[in-house]
């Protein structure tokens, strides 16, 4: 696959650009930036309502994108197709495109003309798919990953210094850890943050406290960490939070279940030896939410973890089959588990 180095230099003209470009992975921000870098790259010099073809989804048809590769760009010396999650590198039916869609790329990339450039934009793919490593002979693939830990401190505090302040590194990861959500979450709090902060030397924890809204996965971890903890009190008091704003037991349920999950698993990966990496790349994880999970996972154990899952599992299928209040349905959940050995 392609490093993003490589794709810079094809972007500045330094090497010759291929036909053919797939570009995925969690770091939608820095992802979204090369799309647009490349759009422009690629772009034909006029006419662009006829030589420029867009295609949203699995299903679209597959005789207008072989006729507007087929046809010679109009106008212009080029013509470009984008597509925006296909699913054709996910060789899963269920989840991917359909067979008949894989079968053609499958024969469609073996011919590209040279006016033609096509750029798939992907939510997800799978590495293993053979659809994707034929791409990669023949184009340029580029997964966008989460940073680390530390490039995005590094990357938070350029932020803030472009936006006209700085950040200390403790609070620029104080601020990644709040967020979790990579890149595009940070920088959307940054700008906030910035406006507030305009004419002062720095952006203070406080700050950050003030003006940035706990994620609902971060409420949620602290109230899974007090179930766990058999901590009925604190546990209540965190989901009532939840209820004063405005988030209903539908939107309440997901969450917790994703962090419980996510703290067994990430215990599982760890017993049979996992690093920080790996457990990021096997769990779709940023690394600050790998290290919170690293960490609180240590205190409990695989049974604990295990039968916390199983009985969400359980009042999730409840909630869906029944009428009754789903509000003190989590509560009632919350209060059985705290009180329970």
């Amino acid at each position: 696959m392609m490093k993003i180095d490589e794709l810079k230099k094809i972007i500045k003209g330094d090497r010759e650009a291929p036909h053919v470009f797939v570009l995925w992975g969690e770091e939608v921000f820095l992802k979204s930036h090369y799309v647009k870098q490349l759009k422009e790259l690629l772009q034909p010099d006029c006419m662009e309502e006829l030589n420029v073809f867009r295609f949203d989804g699995k299903e679209y048809d597959i005789r207008r994108v072989d006729e507007a590769i087929e046809a010679l760009p109009v106008m212009a010396d080029k013509k470009l197709l984008l597509f925006s999650d296909s699913f054709i590198f996910k060789p899963d039916g269920r989840t991917g495109a359909k067979s008949a869609y894989r079968d053609y790329w499958a024969e469609r990339l073996r011919d590209i003309p040279d006016y033609v450039s096509i750029l798939f934009d992907e939510s997800e793919i799978d590495k293993r798919s053979a659809l994707l490593k034929q791409a990669d002979k023949i184009g340029a693939c580029v997964e966008f990953s989460y940073m680390t830990e530390n490039e995005m401190v590094r990357w938070t505090q350029k932020l803030f210094t472009v936006l006209g302040t700085q950040i200390s590194a403790q609070n620029a990861a104080y601020l990644n850890e709040m967020t979790q959500g990579g890149m595009m979450a940070v920088r959307r709090e940054a700008e906030k943050l910035a406006a507030y902060c305009l004419g002062r030397p720095s952006v203070t924890r406080a700050d950050i406290d003030l003006l940035v809204m706990p994620t609902i996965e971060g409420k949620v971890f602290d109230m899974v960490a007090a179930m766990l903890q058999h901590n009925a009190e604190a546990a209540l008091k965190l989901l009532d939070d939840l209820f004063v704003l405005k988030f209903d037991a539908n939107q309440i349920l997901p969450p917790i279940i994703y962090n419980a999950d996510k703290l067994l698993q990430t215990k599982l990966l760890m017993q049979s030896g996992a690093d920080k990496s790996a457990i990021v790349s096997k769990l779709k994880i940023s690394p600050f939410a790998a290290s919170k999970f690293m960490r609180d996972s240590t205190k409990y154990s695989v049974q604990d973890l295990e039968r916390l899952v199983h009985r969400l599992s359980e009042t999730d299928g409840f909630i869906k089959s029944n009428s009754m209040d789903n509000e003190s349905l989590v509560s009632l959940l919350v209060c059985e588990f705290c009180t329970s050995n």
